[in-house]
């Protein structure tokens, strides 16, 4: 495949509407910091909380936690051994999935406090994630303070705003024409028109991906991105059909990345397939490399692909 004629598959069909949409767009994942508060009485309703293998977790409670006769913690967690680091302080908890827990497993946590207030203790589920994790949870007890409060409105105030702007663009994509007027209208095309760059030999592939890469390009329009891959699935492996997908910098932050556009399934015969992710980003927010993770309904299988820049 050449890469102009990879760039008339980006642009024609996944910048103007007319893709597959294997996920509904959703705002970024982990905007703020999670606040979540322990009811005095048990409600059996555990809180879910989701994590991802290699990603570290933080839970940061308004008390101490409470440790046994020796001095080790009282935490129960199920399939301990299955995280790299389960990090017990005074009022913190950090934990750090192993790749051996599967996505859609649910874990069951327990802690105890120290100062037998009540609740004395308190049960989460840990949900398992491919790639999206909850980064830091605030757990109080107490009654929260008006700043707890005055944060969680400001950042569901950003989420609004978010999904907003992102109802507007697709009403306006939808209704204008389609194929290079279509990016005029939109105003994706500017005088540089969109830039293209091929990437197989600067990107590194992790071991344990699902599908074979065989070439990524990248490519920049006036506020979007895109990543387009060639991909053929191993031999005697289900077909793979993306669910959705994450692209981070090297900080960690995350590109407001849109429906994931897929040519079909990537069969077992082998045969060469298509998968593009675009994104929106400034060319400010889009400088350096980044990290692609791709990853299917169900089954928990990946794809990551490191040392990706745009042109």
């Amino acid at each position: 495949m050449s890469a102009s004629s990879s760039a008339a598959l980006v642009v024609l069909s996944l910048l103007m509407g007319t893709t597959v949409r294997a996920e509904a767009t959703a705002p970024p994942w982990n905007a703020g910091v999670r606040q979540l508060e322990l009811p005095a009485e048990p409600t059996g309703n555990e809180p879910e909380v989701h994590i991802s293998p290699g990603v570290p977790t933080t839970l940061a409670f308004d008390a101490e936690l409470l440790r046994d006769k020796e001095g080790k913690d009282t935490v129960a967690l199920e399939k301990r051994e299955s995280f790299v680091l389960v990090d017990v302080g005074q009022a913190t908890l950090r934990l750090l999935p192993s790749d051996t827990l599967k996505s859609g497993e649910r874990l069951r946590l327990m802690v105890r406090f120290k100062d037998g207030a009540a609740p004395a203790a308190a049960a989460f589920t840990l949900v398992v994630h491919p790639a999206r994790a909850e980064r830091l949870l605030e757990v109080s007890r107490a009654p929260r303070t008006a700043a707890s409060y005055q944060r969680e409105a400001k950042e569901a105030k950003v989420e609004a705003q978010w999904c907003h702007e992102e109802l507007e663009r697709e009403r306006a994509e939808r209704g204008g024409p389609g194929g290079l007027l279509g990016l005029i209208a939109a105003g994706q095309m500017d005088n540089t028109g969109v830039s293209t760059r091929l990437l197989i030999e600067a990107v590194t592939k992790s071991p344990g991906n699902a599908l074979v890469t065989l070439e990524v390009y990248s490519y920049r329009a006036a506020g979007r991105v895109a990543v387009e891959l060639v991909m053929e699935n191993p031999q005697g492996e289900p077909p793979w059909s993306t669910a959705g997908a994450m692209l981070t910098d090297s900080t960690g932050m995350e590109l407001k990345v849109l429906p994931v556009w897929q040519r079909g399934f990537v069969e077992t015969d082998r045969k060469r397939q298509h998968i593009a992710v675009e994104a929106l980003a400034t060319r400010e927010e889009a400088q350096g490399t980044f990290t692609l993770k791709l990853w299917e309904a169900g089954a928990g299988r990946t794809v990551t692909l490191s040392g990706i820049s745009f042109p």
